[in-house]
């Protein structure tokens, strides 16, 4: 026997006993050293292309995709070598390819990180746009956080993603088809750093409302946050009773993609500026939080509203609430305290984690009391949260708030 094949299998005995068959990973994240500085820093841009080696292309053209490199270890071990926008960086490394193959093969594909560990289990899909799980069976976690993907490869490509791919295209006709209806109206707040619209929805708004301020995907591969809102919003536009009466009385204004240029590049968690845009809130370096923060003002002083509530979607390692001590916000001034009671009546056999994120910090939640005494949520959904339940909790979030806010400031 070979000695390069005897290594081989030696390799392949550790994947297997470092396997993974859960749809898990470890907490990783963390907010590494100068995320507060939002100042424009250095980005690394992929070279986009279809790369083949021994008559397998992977390939990153398309918006979402992130692969920085592709290489062969041994006849039937290869390497897609996964880099962030720039360093230091929260651990939240996405990746997102499609790979083919000139005839039927089974390969083994090592996913090797730049400055990061492995945190997302992959979903696969035949066309990009229907996703599944990768059999667990195929997945093989090491020891130096990397992975290992066992793949049966044919002509057609076949695409391996962090998450599923939702991007700034997707967005728009999603905003889109929102703002068909009839007490909708669809606006730009402004341009990414690259140029793409970003896109914002008034609902019912008219003078003098209160207002419920929504916003999602300041960073990139946060995709459960993203499906909870678009399930939260769903329902605030919804021909029930609950949300026409809400409707009446209270506005909404959403922008639901705040880094479209960080979605579809394929950024870990920056935008084209290389910056954290959830810790630009203090002194909005960046033209998205910039444009967003002076919108939010011109619609309450033109129409003379007050904020209500403001809610900002993300995705962690788990579900989470993070909201206020009642120092900082008493629980009788505001309605947060009753809305994740009423939550965990509605879901008992589930858990739902609070936190105080404390009002120190330069995110979004705090912008929202500083600038407007309001009261205010960052909405963290777990990475591989059932997205049934994902979209359910969504939509009871929104009908508990909705009761909530006229039960508190409806007339």
């Amino acid at each position: 026997m070979h000695f390069h094949t005897i290594v081989f299998l030696f390799f392949l005995y550790l994947a297997a006993a470092c396997s993974s068959t859960k749809k898990t990973a470890a907490p990783l994240s963390y907010d590494p050293p100068g995320s507060t500085n939002t100042k424009t820093k250095p980005i690394e841009t992929q070279k986009k292309g279809a790369f083949s080696i021994d008559g397998i292309t992977v390939s990153n053209e398309f918006d979402g995709a992130r692969m920085n490199g592709f290489t062969k270890i041994n006849d039937t071990l290869y390497q897609i070598s996964i880099h962030p926008e720039n360093a230091p960086i929260n651990m939240s490394p996405w990746y997102s390819f499609k790979i083919k193959a000139e005839v039927d093969k089974e390969v083994y594909l090592h996913l090797s990180y730049k400055d990061g560990k492995h945190r997302y289990y992959p979903d696969i899909s035949r066309n990009g746009m229907d996703w599944q799980p990768f059999d667990s069976t195929r997945y093989m976690l090491q020891e130096n956080d990397s992975v290992i993907l066992k793949l049966d490869l044919s002509t057609q490509y076949q695409w391996i993603s962090a998450q599923e791919l939702m991007t700034s295209k997707h967005n728009e006709s999603w905003v889109n088809e929102v703002s068909a209806l009839g007490f909708v109206t669809k606006q730009s707040i402004g341009t990414s750093r690259n140029g793409i619209t970003i896109s914002a929805l008034k609902i019912a708004v008219d003078k003098k409302q209160p207002l419920l301020v929504v916003i999602s995907r300041q960073h990139p591969p946060e995709l459960t946050g993203y499906i909870a809102m678009k399930a939260f919003m769903k329902e605030i536009t919804a021909d029930t009773e609950l949300s026409k009466k809400f409707r009446a009385q209270f506005g909404t204004v959403l922008v639901p993609m705040m880094n479209p240029d960080g979605v579809d590049n394929g950024h870990w968690r920056h935008n084209a500026g290389g910056v954290d845009l959830n810790r630009d809130w203090q002194y909005f370096n960046q033209p998205e939080i910039d444009q967003f923060q002076k919108y939010v003002h011109q619609q309450v002083k033109n129409g003379d509203h007050s904020v209500a509530l403001g809610l900002d979607f993300h995705s962690t390692h788990e579900d989470l609430l993070y909201t206020f001590n009642n120092e900082t916000f008493p629980e009788s001034k505001g309605i947060v305290k009753n809305w994740i009671s009423r939550l965990r009546q509605a879901f008992p056999r589930e858990t739902i984690t609070e936190e105080d994120g404390g009002a120190e910090s330069p995110v979004s939640k705090n912008w929202f009391l500083n600038e407007f005494k309001a009261e205010s949520v960052t909405y963290e959904v777990g990475d591989d949260t059932p997205r049934a339940f994902v979209e359910e909790k969504g939509k009871v979030s929104a009908q508990i708030i909705m009761e909530l806010l006229l039960e508190k400031y409806g007339k």
